[in-house]
């Protein structure tokens, strides 16, 4: 009997050289498994033969295989495979000799004729019963999403990604992975920074303000059918890389100011920055997702709380000539590979 504890979600990271090639699973991801779906459809063509039916035969021209992978309690851990799909490649740099305290940059370049080299992975997804394998796995969307509670709630950071992979495959299980040791992602310890400029991003916190934050990063890949002897996409795509981030805050003077800046339609650079514990001796985990654009939307008395009015406010990125950026991402943590 198939049993719903013994359902898990493991990763591989695949040779950048050989995208596609299966490989085994070096990670497990924690976080709920989802319903497995198919990678294929079958159609029945409608075709008049003399006989009181739609068809005779069904065809299956090509194969997909999309899911969503969901951690409602996120953890520093997983981000740098997450944000492998925006820059890959990555060597992390330990800060603290000794202390196991790896940044990971992983800003996506801009610039025509420079590809970010996006990570594939080998997925494995299943339970007790029949485990299944997803080859060429890269994110399309990136969601980050946390509300601080108000009371003794918990207040976790829930990490989704929606991914696309080659077909999905009946195997087995890489055995004997460690479960992994995962630094909680805290919504209560996210802070939310607003400056003029990148070049003095991360300067002036809107302190103690910020009541949710829900962000979403669009990697622009996409797979590329072309004509070939398999059923399978050919290799991918890097297109236009798009965020969005949604805020609900206080209702102060800082807020205000937003909406000022909205009716304005000034540049802004924006940073949600979580800090973790420390690692080791060394500096902290950290997470830093920094977007520049103008604010679409920013809502005063946008919703309320025992009494208390909320701001709600919405930002789309735009590139700044002046910076030359759009978007950036940082995290440091205890791994210092995936």
């Amino acid at each position: 009997m198939a049993a719903r504890f013994f359902s898990k979600v493991q990763i591989g990271k695949e040779d950048p050289g050989a995208r596609g090639t299966a490989v085994a699973a070096t990670k497990i991801l924690l976080g709920k498994v989802p319903a497995v779906k198919s990678d294929r459809k079958p159609t029945i063509p409608d075709e008049n033969v003399g006989i009181r039916a739609r068809g005779i035969r069904s065809v299956i021209h090509q194969y997909l295989y999309t899911n969503t992978l969901s951690t409602e309690h996120g953890y520093f851990q997983q981000m740098p495979w997450v944000f492998g799909s925006l820059k890959g490649g990555v060597t992390p740099a330990e800060q603290t000799p000794a202390q196991s305290d790896f940044l990971w940059t992983q800003t996506p370049s801009l610039v025509t004729g420079v590809s970010n080299n996006p990570d594939s992975s080998t997925i494995e997804l299943g339970d007790d019963v029949q485990a299944f394998e997803a080859e060429f796995a890269m994110l399309e969307r990136i969601r980050i999403s946390g509300q601080v509670a108000q009371g003794m709630e918990v207040s976790p950071v829930n990490v989704e990604v929606d991914f696309f992979s080659r077909q999905l495959t009946p195997t087995t299980f890489t055995p004997a992975l460690s479960l992994p040791a995962a630094e909680p992602l805290n919504a209560k310890l996210a802070r939310l920074y607003v400056d003029t400029a990148w070049a003095g991003i991360g300067s002036s916190e809107l302190a103690n303000i910020l009541r949710g934050f829900d962000i979403e990063i669009l990697t622009g890949l996409h797979p590329k059918f072309a004509g070939s002897g398999a059923k399978y996409f050919n290799g991918f795509g890097e297109g236009i890389i798009t965020a969005t981030a949604n805020f609900t805050l206080e209702g102060t003077s800082a807020a205000d100011a937003l909406f000022d800046a909205q009716q304005a339609s000034t540049f802004q650079a924006v940073r949600l920055q979580i800090n973790g514990g420390a690692i080791g001796t060394g500096v902290n985990h950290s997470l830093k997702i920094d977007i520049g654009g103008v604010w679409e939307d920013v809502s005063p008395l946008g919703g309320e709380d025992r009494g208390d009015n909320l701001h709600t406010a919405t930002l789309v990125d735009h590139y700044d000539s002046t910076g030359a950026k759009l978007l950036q991402v940082a995290t440091i943590t205890n791994v210092s590979s995936y």
